[in-house]
């Protein structure tokens, strides 16, 4: 064969290896793009199109136009109307609904279009807010439930708990009606709950499993936050389903524009998880983009700084521990907009939910008494593994009771142990009522049960852990996306409640178990439950969270609530986080507030003098006392810790105990 021939074949080869790679590589491609990034049609009109009388009629009615007074109902009024000033035309459907750059368009379009403001017509005022004709006793569950209908059995263990514990809400409700006048004519919202955990498409059967326990923790939290809005009088739509959800806003021609496509038509919050959020960014990225202001999370962990912002993650996650990928952070969100089952850091927003209470029956009042007797709390063996010390030490002061579920009656019966079993809640509650001391071992972590103890009137004494731990020391937080350090095992009842009725030792430690037991056998049982963990503190909470917290607007460099007048700025000892120090002046550190001192000023005011020219990095502890300010709003974190030789600028607020969402003064 000729030399010419063979490179002709050898040429005609190498295209048709090419091609064939090519087209392996597009098919890849194709398939990846399908299963992993599949975007919906957008659900979203492309024109907004008012009704020309409209933008006439508000050509009229600006003719004798005064700007009404501050209404408390409608909190952000103000700061929309700063922002529709300066900013109505950055989008031309402002101007298709007939603003103009003045005062009274400005003001018409947001009573009347996105209703910020409240309406001049009083009546549509009332129309529009959240009094109701009913009394709080008359109100039944029936309205809610008829909202959960696109999967009843995703439901089913969430309707049990309301239906058994709606007279209990509505005793509230009354009560904080009956303290706060103004709560009758809150703006009524249009809230959006998306469970997407329970979705079929998961494939997880939480909803089915939940007859069996499942994530009972997250059902419970969702329960009480949709009871507490729907209590409070705003409009719900309620979803586990995605098919359900996605034709829900189609149906709705929610908007990816800046104005809605007709008045009123708007969702003002959007409740959803992580496995919503990520098919609401996969899937319906237009909408999400649109309205990812108006998100709040559920996230039962937390989340920090470092995690959320997916730049800051990708250049420092070899500092984090082990683990390369973020499973669960990335998603750069304000940290407010984080809602946690406790206050795990002042960063997000505390959520919470209820701690179900027993009154004592008749027979209860006359049979159960407080006895020298120790309930465990630890309901697997495996979580009462090398307790022999532990159990020597408590039985010189008491007897011992467990409810260890997977274990026969004889568990541990040789070091003096008494197993009921797997117990209900009423009957778990009478054995706290008649325990001196309920007393932790270290797992689980956060759980509700030493909540139900103190209000029992039982003493909790609470595991230290020494080293605590964190996602670097510990597997169980080697994904979350938080650097917390665990104290104990359970930190908000070590920092909120604290002695007489939590003493916080560690348990195998047996100098302090028995300086823990003296302490609690001489202390007087008395029941307690933080306000926060009540029925009416969950609805104070709840409408907080609706009413108040704004993350659409870009106007003013510090929010209507808390207001600023709460603020207490301080600077940090030495390599402490500003919750630290915060902490140590009895105050919390306000994050939303970091806007405000991130400055130059400030920093010199504090700090007197610098060494250098104020510079601007995108650090988590910035802004600090060695003259370096924020550069990346994302990553203002009250609970980072800088180097050692570093002091943090901290905006500090005063708290109500018991109540941490609200100020103690200026409020």
């Amino acid at each position: 064969m000729g030399l010419y021939a063979l490179c002709r074949r050898r040429r005609t080869i190498i295209i048709a290896l090419s091609i064939f790679v090519g087209i392996i590589f597009i098919c890849f491609n194709l398939l990846h793009l399908s299963e992993v990034q599949q975007v919906d049609a957008p659900v979203i009109v492309g024109e907004v199109h008012p009704d020309p009388v409209e933008v006439e009629k508000t050509a009229s009615a600006c003719a004798d136009f005064k700007l009404p007074p501050p209404d408390p109902a409608y909190p952000h009024c103000q700061a929309k109307l700063d922002w529709m000033g300066t900013s109505w035309n950055v989008d031309k459907c402002y101007a298709a609904y007939g603003v103009n750059g003045s005062l009274c368009s400005s003001y018409l379009y947001l009573s009347t279009v996105e209703r910020h403001c409240p309406p001049l017509n009083r009546s549509v005022h009332r129309e529009l807010s959240v009094q109701k004709t009913a009394t709080p006793e008359a109100v039944t569950t029936d309205d809610l439930f008829a909202k959960m209908t696109d999967n009843p059995t995703n439901y089913a263990w969430m309707q049990d708990r309301i239906t058994r514990l709606f007279p209990a809400w509505k005793k509230a409700l009354t009560e904080l009606l009956e303290a706060k006048e103004d709560l009758k004519t809150r703006k009524k919202l249009n809230v959006v709950f998306y469970l997407g955990f329970l979705s079929k498409e998961t494939g997880l059967k939480f909803g089915e499993k939940s007859a069996q326990g499942g994530p009972l923790g997250e059902l419970v939290q969702w329960s009480d936050l949709i009871t507490s809005t729907y209590l409070l009088g705003h409009n719900l739509s309620i979803f586990s389903e995605y098919l359900v959800f996605k034709q829900f806003l189609s149906d709705h021609a929610f908007y990816a524009a800046a104005c809605p496509t007709k008045p009123g038509d708007v969702i003002d919050v959007i409740f959803t998880d992580i496995i919503g959020l990520r098919k609401m960014r996969q899937r319906l990225k237009p909408f999400y983009t649109a309205n990812k202001c108006r998100i709040r999370l559920l996230d039962s962990f937390g989340t920090h700084a470092e995690f959320n912002s997916a730049t800051y993650y990708r250049k420092h996650f070899k500092d984090f521990g082990p683990k390369i990928k973020n499973p669960w952070g990335g998603h750069g969100l304000e940290l407010g907009q984080f809602l946690t089952m406790y206050p795990h850091t002042d960063d997000n927003t505390f959520l919470g939910f209820v701690v179900e209470t027993f009154e004592p029956s008749e027979s209860e009042e006359k049979t159960v008494v407080r006895e020298a007797r120790t309930l465990i709390y630890g309901k697997e063996k495996y979580m009462w593994n090398e307790t022999s010390a532990i159990l020597e030490t408590v039985r010189s002061f008491t007897e011992i009771d467990a409810t260890v579920a997977d274990a026969g009656d004889d568990f541990m019966k040789e070091k003096g142990v008494h197993n009921l079993g797997l117990l209900s809640g009423r009957e778990f509650h009478v054995q706290l009522r008649k325990s001196k001391v309920f007393l932790g071992l270290g797992f689980p972590l956060e759980g509700p049960a030493p909540l139900e103890a103190i209000s029992n009137g039982a003493i909790f004494i609470n595991h230290r852990f020494d080293p605590p731990k964190s996602r670097l020391t510990w597997s169980f937080f080697a994904d979350k996306p938080t650097l917390r350090k665990l104290a104990s095992q359970n930190p908000y009842m070590e920092r909120f409640v604290g002695a007489p009725l939590v003493i916080t030792v560690d348990v195998f430690n047996q100098t302090e178990l028995k300086a823990a037991y003296v302490q609690a056998m001489a202390t007087e049982n008395k029941p307690y439950l933080p306000r926060e963990f009540s029925f009416i503190g969950m609805l104070e909470r709840v409408d907080i969270i609706l009413t108040r917290h704004d993350y659409c607007s870009s106007s003013g460099l510090a929010p209507a609530y808390p207001p600023w007048e709460s603020a207490k700025i301080i600077l940090a000892s030495e390599g402490k986080s500003c919750q630290e120090a915060c902490a140590a002046e009895q105050l919390i550190c306000e994050r939303t507030f970091f806007r405000k001192i991130n400055n130059e000023s400030y920093v010199q005011s504090l700090t007197n003098s610098c060494s250098h020219p104020v510079e601007s990095q995108a650090i988590p502890y910035a802004p600090t006392s060695t003259c370096i300010l924020q550069s990346d709003s994302q990553l203002f974190s009250c609970a980072t810790e800088p180097p050692s030789d570093v002091r943090r600028i901290c905006p500090c607020r005063t708290f109500k105990s018991g109540q941490i969402i609200l100020c103690d003064r200026y409020c």
